[in-house]
């Protein structure tokens, strides 16, 4: 007589959604996915400037994203910036060139730029080349994949929270793809890379700060080069963090922070708190972000501690990591990062993209010891990329997938990062001393 669960019991409802989106992963491994997704992404993108340039409508609220005051918003803000530079002015703080007079909403590095002779003429141009180089870099990550991760990827890239990216051209799409081109070298060249790599990283945590938080996944690379490195670039950026700190603090002052088409660990206890308090919030915002991390900490530390005695490997290999999974690592731990630290719009959600390859290809094989995990994983961070268009609706419950993406982020990270003895070694080397000899 079998122990196993019955028909219908709810282990058994669960191994079956499991197995159905195994199965829709696994379907014709003959045909490239790639050509999937990035057909889906033409013809979406060829709908939008149909409407536009034919019948004069903007089609994007009607897909769920937000149009902005014009196409590319975000680029324009840094081509205009340019243009004030060349005037004399400091777009940090006078950008009289921008349109709707807004101050440069990025790092000063972005002014280097400028150098190149760019104006708001070419703003189509560049916003163009980054969205395209975007795209390709990811394909590149991805490699070739079944016609079924095809279709999935396709929900992804043709999200709401991606296409805001598109839509404003926002330079987190630039960051997106430096980062990726850091991963592809740890693909491709394994050597170089342990150094060009972090360093990657930190040129782009120089133009926007949060890409630091991808620099801990070289940490655990498991590779002690790449290590070093990561905590060189921390390092250097803690310099160039004391030196900008003016322009840093004014950054973070004017940089919008909305509750709808955004995700943050604050949003959701902000809301019950106005929800239910007589008075609103009158202390100060760092404070209120303060109290919304105590609640994650204490959830990711019950997570990690279950997942590291259930799922974690007791296996003591040590080789590195590899492209994919250091790119697990890059986005689950830039969306965790990002997700305590501040309000972030829905755009800065293509960093999760990263966590794709390596997710498909665990949620594909049905006897890895993180396959359904990694199955549950996907399904909640495409529900997350779709479900911020209907936050206006939902008054701002689509935050209850957020927090379920990073509950499950913790829990992926946990069971795949090294013992800690393992990264102190390939940080320090084996520092064991020798018995003295009788």
């Amino acid at each position: 007589m079998t122990t196993g669960a019955r028909r219908g019991s709810p282990g058994s409802a669960e191994r079956s959604h499991v197995g159905t989106v195994q199965r829709i992963l696994n379907w014709r491994p003959d045909i490239d996915g790639r050509v999937i997704w990035t057909l889906a992404v033409a013809t979406y993108l060829g709908i939008i400037a149909v409407g536009r340039l034919e019948w004069g409508v903007d089609l994007w609220p009607y897909l769920g994203v937000p149009s902005g005051p014009a196409l590319f918003v975000d680029a324009r803000n840094l081509t205009a910036a340019w243009e004030s530079a060349r005037l004399g002015y400091d777009p940090l703080y006078e950008n009289p060139r921008d349109p709707w007079h807004r101050p440069l909403m990025y790092l000063r590095p972005w002014l280097l730029l400028g150098a190149l002779g760019l104006d708001q003429s070419h703003t189509f141009i560049l916003s163009t080349f980054l969205i395209a180089t975007m795209f390709v870099s990811f394909a590149l990550l991805i490699g070739r994949v079944t016609a079924g991760a095809g279709i999935v990827l396709a929900f992804a890239v043709c999200s709401p929270a991606v296409m805001l990216a598109v839509e404003r051209a926002n330079m987190d799409i630039a960051l997106f793809s430096i980062v990726t081109i850091a991963i592809l070298l740890w693909r491709v060249v394994p050597g170089p890379s342990r150094v060009a790599s972090p360093i990657l990283v930190l040129v782009g945590a120089t133009a926007k700060i949060y890409p630091a938080f991808a620099l801990a996944a070289f940490l655990v690379s498991k590779n002690r080069r790449a290590a070093r490195s990561a905590l060189l670039c921390l390092a250097a950026l803690g310099v160039y963090f004391t030196y900008s700190l003016r322009d840093i603090a004014h950054v973070a002052e004017i940089a919008t922070q909305g509750e709808q088409f955004s995700y943050g660990a604050r949003i959701l206890p902000a809301h019950l708190y106005h929800h239910f308090a007589i008075a609103r919030w009158s202390g100060p915002t760092a404070l209120k972000q303060a109290i919304a991390i105590v609640p994650l900490a204490l959830i990711a530390i019950a997570i990690a501690v279950r997942i590291h005695r259930h799922l974690s490997s007791r296996s003591e290999v040590t080789t590195v990591a590899n492209a994919s999974l250091v790119a697990l690592h890059v986005g689950a731990l830039t969306y965790l990062g990002t997700f305590a630290a501040a309000n972030n719009f829905d755009y800065r959600l293509i960093f999760l993209l990263l966590t794709f390859p390596q997710l498909v290809e665990w949620a594909s094989m049905p006897a890895h010891r993180l396959s359904g995990l990694a199955v549950a994983t996907l399904v909640a961070i495409i529900v997350l990329l779709w479900v911020g268009s209907l936050s206006q609706w939902l008054d701002l419950w689509d935050e209850l997938a957020s927090w379920a993406v990073a509950g499950l982020l913790v829990a992926i990270v946990a069971a795949t990062l090294p013992r800690l003895d393992a990264v102190r070694k390939s940080v320090f080397g084996d520092v064991t001393v020798a018995a003295p000899s009788r």
